[in-house]
């Protein structure tokens, strides 16, 4: 199982682009789906999701007649078939995204990926460390009293970007709300301003201590088909949560760990027998029952007495079983160099008590490099009465990490050449600025001036006046923050913060947009919560004087 054909979720829940919004809530109730892909013959161009619902709701209202495609995410993040999934799941936690779309090399739609997907598939009892649950979960857990609304909850949910919520009474876990409950109500038409939480939260709620193992909770999660549990103490106060992406971000490959606590275990087993090594009988069984630990046995003068079968496997050397027990350890090492590194090691553990080094050898001319550690074995008087050697092949975790480093530099020189291209654009792009300022004052600003001398109305005086300022922003350079204000704007946002820049009033822009003024004035709020200043006592045109001032 390497990827993404192995454990990806196919056939894939599709919509089209010009289905409505409600359709597409019905498909994600019905089918219990925390994302909808939107798709046409086949070819993914979006994305819909439970928290761009949520986002949506709680920035103002939804209709459920709208098309699919006003409201979806795109384009969605895609990744080939064949990824490995590894590299798959890094890709979701650089985006932050829940959600994987799937291709093949003709870019139409195979699969999705979800952390769902991660914790059926992977296997947790080969790649989960064994972690409680309290090691994983997110302790920051945000806890609200049942009698708050279920819209002023969406708003929190939104805005943490949570994907639940708990209700809590005297420090006691009562009841959840998830970002799946507020799919059902939305497409129930509920009115979630006035609607309370403990109408509508789910509850009792499924809850475990934080010493359970996460294999236990992924089992949970599983059977229950469950996406979170909130964690408790001993007393039931909640101390955090736990979510299928916390159990996700848990997974990580932990052979080499288990391997090390095998050596470990096998090195206190030699300890605990020293005494009995010249009971050879006694020892080679041990040392054969110990599957692929290879370990060898030498007295004093480093002549071998005893060497197991994954030993004389491992070792580069020529010799029959029966030829190498009762020579020197020399016969092991193919190379001088070898052998002068396992010397040192020895005059280490000799002093030290052990000596742990890595160990390059060649094996039918390909590299293979082996972890070894050297120790002394002494007798009740603390007396010096033979040596131990431990290998382990470690060629794959070593050349992977050759690998990483070499994509590391890799990614670094790439990075070095971005930044160049970047500098080269800023350049580029601040001579054009330059270029078209120069060009408005020398090609439009004359035939202004014509039209202000002749015969214009009060209203074409007005739009001038506009026109004219429009021109004049133009020329000038907006400060870095003005840039990324405008950048949040929509063009009807755009053109009232400018109205307003210019000192008019909500009447008078409402006469220039042929609007109301309510609407104007509903524009000006949803303006200041957008600039961050709706808490603030500062009024909305000294705000954008400050910021949109020439002299920035």
């Amino acid at each position: 199982m390497n990827t993404l054909r192995d454990i990806m979720t196919t056939p894939v829940v599709t919509i089209t682009p010009e289905r409505s919004v409600g359709h597409a809530l019905g498909l994600m109730e019905q089918q219990k789906l925390s994302a909808l892909i939107v798709a046409e013959n086949r070819k993914p161009l979006g994305i819909f999701t439970e928290r761009a619902l949520i986002e949506i709701r709680a920035g103002g209202s939804i209709d459920a007649s709208w098309p699919i495609d006003r409201v979806m995410s795109r384009p969605p993040l895609t990744a080939s078939v064949d990824m490995d999934y590894r590299e798959a799941y890094q890709l979701l936690l650089q985006h932050r995204y829940r959600h994987l779309v799937v291709i093949d090399s003709a870019e139409l739609l195979v699969g999705i990926i979800t952390g769902t997907d991660f914790l059926v598939h992977l296997g947790l009892e080969y790649f989960m460390e064994f972690k409680s649950v309290g090691q994983v979960m997110s302790r920051d857990i945000i806890t609200l009293k049942p009698s708050i609304s279920v819209f002023q909850a969406m708003k929190l949910m939104n805005e943490r970007r949570i994907s639940s919520l708990v209700m809590e009474e005297n420090g006691f876990p009562v009841g959840i709300i998830t970002e799946r409950d507020m799919l059902r109500l939305i497409r129930a038409g509920e009115h979630l301003e006035t609607l309370l939480l403990e109408n509508v939260m789910s509850s009792p709620v499924e809850t475990v201590f934080a010493d359970i193992s996460s294999h236990e909770a992924a089992r949970l999660f599983s059977t229950k088909q469950l996406r979170r549990l909130v964690v408790t103490n001993s007393s039931g106060h909640c101390v955090g949560i736990v979510t299928e992406t916390d159990m996700v971000k848990g997974l990580r490959t932990s052979y080499t760990d288990h391997l090390k606590g095998l050596i470990q275990e096998k090195e206190l087993q030699l300890k605990k027998v020293k005494q009995q090594v010249e009971e050879a009988a006694i020892l080679d069984s041990m040392l054969q029952s110990l599957g692929d630990m290879a370990i060898t046995i030498m007295d004093n003068d480093l002549t071998i007495l005893l060497h197991n079968q994954a030993a004389e496997e491992l070792y580069a050397c020529s010799c029959a079983r029966e030829g190498i027990v009762g020579n020197n350890v020399a016969v092991l090492y193919g190379s001088s160099d070898n052998l002068d590194q396992f010397l040192h090691a020895v005059t280490i553990a000799e002093s030290e008590g052990r000596c742990e080094f890595v160990m390059e050898q060649q094996a039918s001319g390909t590299p293979c490099f082996l972890a070894m550690t050297v120790f002394c074995i002494r007798n009740a008087d603390a007396r010096k009465i033979g040596l131990g050697l431990i290998a382990r092949d470690i060629t794959d975790q070593k050349l992977a990490v050759i690998e990483l480093e070499q994509k590391k530099k890799e990614a670094e020189d790439a990075n070095i050449a971005l930044r160049v291209m970047l500098d080269q654009h800023v350049r580029t792009q601040t001579g054009v600025e330059e270029q078209i300022a120069i060009k408005l004052q020398e090609l439009v600003n004359p035939y202004l001036n014509l039209l202000r001398q002749s015969s214009l109305t009060e209203k074409q005086t007005e739009i001038l006046q506009i026109i004219s300022a429009h021109i004049d922003s133009i020329s000038r350079q907006f400060s870095p923050n003005a840039r990324e204000i405008m950048l949040k704007l929509s063009p009807r946002e755009s053109v009232i913060i400018d109205l307003v820049r210019q000192g008019k009033t909500s009447k008078e822009i409402a006469d220039i947009l042929h609007i109301g003024v309510r609407t104007v004035e509903t524009y000006r709020n949803n303006l200041r919560k957008k600039l961050g200043i709706n808490k603030k006592k500062i009024s909305l045109l000294t705000y954008l004087i400050t910021n949109f001032s020439s002299r920035n």
